[in-house]
């Protein structure tokens, strides 16, 4: 790596800097404050591309060095990893509601410091690429989105939502219909099972999402941080307009219409998996029947066939035994057992279609099975 990341370490202890910077040295440019006041004034003469905030330290803890940063416009979207040794979740939302982006708990893992440091460096890149796209964009372009415009698009959105047909994809094109708003966001979908779209599931925007499902309130703002909830759906915007007041309350009613037709598609869905289920249960119950009469049917037919057979045979030998009391005439005979055989071949011929028989029902299980498959 080319080493162009530049991170600070904010640690009071010496050893908690020197572990960090052993496992950071290889792929970023390091340097290190033992401070809260140290960090403002490094931070002053050059901002780093990321920082690692310990939470804990004399004087200055972390919490109020993120508060600071996130009051000034330079500092105002830098990256902020706390680290602690404290894993409550008061804890974690705290550092979240002063700013921060994620939370290690010490002894910190290399391997989850790395990969949460490259995860947010990419976010980075690309709100970067977003925010340059609209820096580039002339002043009257942006002028032209109107709120008619914004209404067309969440009137594309109701299009959209309804060809939908699973929960996931609702999360996915709430996301959407957001970044088209040039808003950064996460989704949690609490139908049958909690689902998250946009962030990791043990993620630091994870937990506030579950945190704040259980709150009363359906939209509430931290900083450039807003929420919106519903029933099966709750939005976290990351990177709110605080800068443009209108725009900032026209966007908040939007997101809130949107999250009303998200948990409407959501209910549909949810009452359409329902539906399939009980048409499910059903089938396996018709199933369970047809499996049990088939088996009571085939051994019913096997009894018939054998007592059959078993008839036959001695109807046959009782036959040709009393023959030669009757003083028939060898014509006679012969008519009488041609007679007896054409009575034994029709009787054979029901028990192979009463085999045909079992087998047809076979046939019907065997639909069913094919048609409970097609409802999965």
């Amino acid at each position: 790596m080319s080493q162009s990341e530049k991170i600070l370490l904010v640690d009071d202890t010496k050893d908690g800097r020197l572990l960090l910077k052993m496992m950071l040295e290889d792929d970023y440019k390091i340097s290190e404050v033992d401070s809260g006041k140290a960090c403002l004034a490094a931070i002053d003469k050059e901002v780093p591309d990321l920082l690692i905030l310990d939470v804990e330290m004399p004087g200055m803890n972390g919490h109020e060095v993120c508060a600071k940063l996130r009051q000034q416009q330079s500092t105002q979207f830098l990256p902020i990893i706390f680290v602690s040794a404290l894993d409550s979740i008061e804890e974690r939302l705290e550092g979240f509601e002063v700013g921060g982006d994620e939370y290690l708990i010490k002894p910190v893992n290399e391997d989850e410091l790395l990969n949460k440091i490259a995860l947010i460096m990419q976010q980075q890149k690309e709100i970067a690429q977003v925010n340059q796209r609209a820096h580039d964009a002339s002043h009257m372009a942006m002028e032209a989105l109107t709120v008619s415009g914004e209404l067309g698009q969440i009137i594309n959105f109701v299009k959209e939502v309804q060809l939908i047909d699973t929960v996931e994809e609702v999360g996915h094109a709430v996301l959407r219909i957001a970044e088209q708003f040039c808003l950064h966001s996460s989704v949690m979908l609490t139908t049958d099972r909690q689902q998250f779209v946009g962030c990791m599931r043990d993620s630091l925007e994870a937990s506030l999402l579950k945190q704040v499902a259980k709150s009363s309130e359906r939209i509430f703002s931290v900083g450039i941080r807003t929420v919106v909830k519903n029933d099966h759906i709750v939005l976290l915007i990351k990177d709110m307009p605080l800068d443009d007041e209108n725009r900032y309350g026209r966007l908040k009613d939007h997101l809130a219409v949107l999250m009303d037709l998200a948990n409407g598609h959501l209910m549909t869905l949810e009452a359409r998996s329902i539906v399939i289920k009980q048409r499910r249960t059903f089938l396996n119950e018709v199933i369970a029947v047809a499996e049990d009469q088939i088996v009571k049917t085939s051994a019913v037919l096997n009894k018939h066939q054998q007592q059959s057979q078993q008839i036959m045979q001695t109807m046959l030998s009782d036959l040709e035994a009393i023959l030669f009391s009757l003083g028939l005439d060898e014509d006679q005979e012969n008519k009488l057992m041609e007679l007896a055989d054409k009575a034994s071949l029709t009787l054979a011929d029901l028990n192979l279609k009463a085999q045909d028989f079992g087998g047809e029902l076979g046939v019907i299980l065997e639909k069913l099975y094919d048609f409970l498959k097609s409802e999965s």
